[in-house]
């Protein structure tokens, strides 16, 4: 199979076509002599802060000297992101021959978008005599397609929040059950501090298969910011290390991943000084991302639920640029909690630039700019077909905020970061 093929076999299937369960999965794994069995994985879920938590572990363990693979959702630019083998996407000619053995592998055509890559990856790790595997569940747990992992080194679910609740329930508790579906029994879990009636779910299944629960409560607090770095410095309470990722969320994650590590410690050691580097290196596009265009600030961010803006707006507000003029380049999927999203920004908006995402499941840019102005009346709203059309017009006003916020979905950007990498934006 072509390159150029196999992304139009992904095409054919749908990105946004979900089809929750394990069972055409587990039928094709089966014909290609089920390669997820020959991995050791970390498998991690979470409303928020799982890829952050993915790239933390994967960077950490690969500074350490383990071959690593990384499975992440959703890309930014190109789809080869999501499945990575020691710190690179796979090439495009593995990618397709591989996607192509997997498309033999189900001759009837079952297979979801998602499924084909989640098989992929596992052959592509496998194939690559991977020591370590690191996967980010797609959506919820129980019926993910990550979840056909038998036996992983770990369970991690880094937080439980109201999200995707027309697939995983309108509860903390049914959404938490859901999450909590990739225990395995004799695996150890871990998890932060989780709100009370998830933390009892958590707890609760970690007990029934015989699971060791470990929960990292404290978050490693930020010591000093180099905004324009992208760095920030935390502090665990003994010791201090340089994280390339921003935001109020991270210390957090690096907390997390530093008790899952701090567990696994007999079967993956990992040095000190794999932390400081692994911390140092990693790469993570879309959270809260600082991007220079000359005189100008483009702040990029994935948040992309009530509880992520929050995050989002919390983050800002200790940043340089907390008193100054904003342009929200706002854009949101419609099967969000859009009024509680926009509900988290309001207060700072005074200009906005409604958007839709390039995805089939987008809220068209003129019902969010409705629902923009309704909750921030005071603001200036406007409306563009997508995140580079409103950024080119940004970056031609003489007069418009010096920094603008690109946010409400990972899938704007990838378009915000073609502008910013010189993209024409004139």
């Amino acid at each position: 199979m072509t390159y150029p093929r196999a992304l139009r076999l992904l095409a054919e299937r749908r990105e946004t076509r979900i089809r929750l369960g394990l069972g055409r999965l587990r039928r094709c794994l089966r014909a290609l002599d089920d390669p997820q069995e020959a991995l050791a994985c970390v498998h991690v879920a979470g409303t928020n802060g799982k890829g952050s938590t993915c790239a933390i572990l994967e960077s950490v363990l690969r500074a350490a000297g383990y071959r690593t693979g990384l499975y992440l959702s959703p890309h930014l630019t190109d789809v080869r992101e999501r499945i990575q083998v020691g710190g690179r996407p796979i090439a495009p000619r593995d990618f397709s021959r591989l996607l192509g053995r997997v498309a033999a592998a189900d001759p009837r055509g079952e297979l979801t978008y998602f499924e084909l890559l989640t098989a992929a990856a596992f052959l592509a790790f496998r194939e690559a005599g991977v020591r370590v595997a690191v996967l980010e569940t797609g959506l919820g747990g129980r019926l993910d397609a990550t979840n056909v992992v038998r036996r992983p080194l770990a369970s991690v679910i880094t937080s439980i929040g109201l999200d995707h609740t027309q697939w995983l329930g309108g509860t903390l508790r049914e959404i938490a059950r859901e999450k909590a579906g990739i225990i395995k029994a004799g695996a150890p879990v871990f998890c932060p501090a989780l709100p009370e009636a998830a933390r009892r779910v958590v707890a609760e299944r970690a007990r029934e298969l015989g699971c060791v629960l470990s929960v990292a409560r404290r978050p490693w607090r930020a010591a000093a910011v180099r905004w324009r770095d992208n760095v920030q410095t935390l502090d665990d309470g003994s010791r201090r290390r340089a994280l390339s990722l921003l935001g109020a969320a991270q210390g957090r994650n690096a907390a997390l991943a530093w008790a899952v590590l701090r567990g696994l410690r007999e079967s993956l050691p990992v040095p000190p000084a794999a932390w400081r580097a692994g911390l140092r290196r990693v790469r993570l596009p879309g959270r809260f991302q600082v991007r220079r265009l000359g005189r100008r600030t483009v702040i990029i961010d994935g948040a992309h639920n009530a509880q992520a803006m929050g995050e989002l707006v919390r983050t800002l507000e200790a940043s340089p640029w907390r008193r100054r003029r904003v342009r929200w380049i706002v854009g949101l999927m419609r099967d969000k909690d859009v009024p509680a999203v926009v509900g988290r920004l309001a207060g700072r908006l005074r200009d906005a630039a409604a958007v839709a995402p390039p995805n089939p499941r987008a809220l068209p840019a003129r019902s969010l700019a409705r629902e923009l102005a309704r909750q921030a009346p005071r603001a200036r709203v406007r409306e563009f077909p997508g995140a580079a059309a409103a950024l080119r017009r940004w970056l031609r006003e003489p007069s418009a905020p010096r920094t603008a916020v690109v946010c409400g979905s990972f899938y704007l950007a990838g378009p915000a970061a073609g502008i910013c990498d010189g993209g024409s934006h004139a």
